[in-house]
């Protein structure tokens, strides 16, 4: 009888552990799921960044009565936030600095690119597209400077192997030829 107890308290505790464990893994999925990949993390802070350079605040208000409601709720609000903006803006330039560095530069110019779209669509005054199509325009300078520079090494990297097939086969001729006239 004590065997009996002792071997259901062994399954009993075994299939909590186990349902906990279960529990424990599903949340761990979850919240895994719900942070945001650092490449929407890297598409957010740009989109943030170009926001500032057009000068809107925030983009889900389009209609003019959400805007007035909204800048008087956080009037006070704002200016708090003006006053963390540097620290902030140092953090997210940082941290956008760390994923380039990370990341290929066509990767990070294809984000920038779908952040741009993105922008494109939103409703923007005429100076407001003028710079975003500027920006546009120097990202695509940018990519075209790259892919210049790329181009370029690969056939520097080109040339340089033929040649160095070419002299290193040249010289173990001579060598050869060397050899046998000291025989």
């Amino acid at each position: 009888m004590e065997n009996e107890l002792s071997h259901q308290f062994q399954a009993r505790k075994q299939a909590q552990e186990k349902d906990r464990y279960q529990e424990d893994y599903k949340k761990e999925v979850l919240e895994f799921m719900q942070q945001p990949s650092e490449e929407t993390q890297y598409k957010q802070l740009f989109k943030q960044s170009l926001l500032a350079q057009l000068g809107i605040t925030d983009e889900k208000d389009s209609s003019k009565e959400a805007k007035k409601e909204a800048e008087a709720e956080k009037a006070p609000v704002e200016k708090q936030l003006k006053q963390e903006t540097p620290q902030e803006k140092e953090q997210h330039l940082a941290k956008m600095k760390e994923f380039e560095q990370k990341h290929s530069f066509d990767k990070v110019y294809k984000l920038k690119k779908e952040v741009l779209q993105e922008l494109k669509e939103l409703n923007l005054t005429d100076s407001q597209r003028e710079k975003l199509t500027k920006l546009e325009k120097a990202l695509d300078t940018e990519k075209k400077d790259y892919d210049k520079q790329k181009k370029e090494e690969k056939s520097q990297n080109g040339f340089t192997k033929f040649f160095a097939r070419n002299s290193g086969a040249n010289s173990s001729k001579k060598r050869k030829e060397t050899q046998e006239m000291e025989r």
